[in-house]
């Protein structure tokens, strides 16, 4: 039996899709089960569907032409395996960031919120001018920050701004522990404010690893905190 290089292709393109489609919407679903709240607009988007839908198709449509072309017409079946990638490349390209930050989304299910009042996107924290120097000086200190990426005033627009009305962006150098530490270290510095760790880490989409990709929740929730983060006073 002679190996059949495109079979083998297709079949690996296939389980990779599927693959990453049972462990992001399989979160979804477990979320929704335990009656968690759920980021409808990161989870869920039009585009995302849209591209998934379309790079499916065409992988589905290459896969099923291929049966019926001869296995030794070389040319075609090239075609057809750049067609496949074509249609494999519009799948994946809705898992990476590039696409979450230049597609703009909407909210599934926006009649659920009609009757809704509006409400701000921001944190709304009330922190002095002299508090965000003091607390972004101390996370240069104890290199907690990306400073190359993150400036005060970027600390400044993430905290006290709209999320919408700029471009700023907090790039940590903390793993999972080090942000509960630090969650607890904010709402004990500064208790008027009530800064939730999944608004601040995950909602937002302002609060970055050191990678550049986005905190999970999920995932920090379950670390133990190191507790030797910032100096107490």
């Amino acid at each position: 039996m002679s190996f059949d290089l495109f079979k083998y292709l297709t079949t690996l393109g296939f389980i990779y899709i599927y693959g990453r489609l049972v462990l992001h919407y399989g979160e979804v679903f477990w979320t929704y089960m335990w009656d968690e709240e759920i980021l409808w607009k990161s989870n869920l988007e039009k585009p995302r569907i849209l591209f998934l839908l379309t790079g499916l198709g065409v992988m589905h449509l290459i896969s099923f032409a291929r049966t019926t072309i001869p296995p030794d017409n070389y040319t075609v079946q090239i075609l057809l395996l750049l067609a496949f990638s074509s249609g494999f490349y519009l799948a994946v390209i809705t898992w990476t960031y590039q696409f979450r930050d230049s597609i703009q989304v909407q909210k599934a299910f926006p009649a659920l919120n009609k009757n809704k009042p509006k409400r701000e996107n921001n944190f709304h924290l009330e922190i002095s001018e002299d508090q965000i120097q003091k607390l972004y000086h101390g996370l240069i200190r104890y290199d907690l920050l990306n400073y190359d990426k993150t400036s005060k005033q970027d600390l400044k627009n993430v905290l006290l701004k709209n999320w919408d009305a700029h471009n700023s962006k907090i790039h940590f150098n903390m793993d999972g522990p080090s942000c509960r530490e630090f969650h607890d270290y904010f709402i004990r510095t500064f208790p008027k404010n009530s800064l939730t760790m999944k608004n601040f880490f995950e909602t937002s989409k302002l609060v970055l690893r050191a990678d550049g990709k986005s905190y999970k929740y999920n995932t920090i929730i379950r670390c133990t905190p190191k507790n030797d983060l910032i100096e107490r006073e």
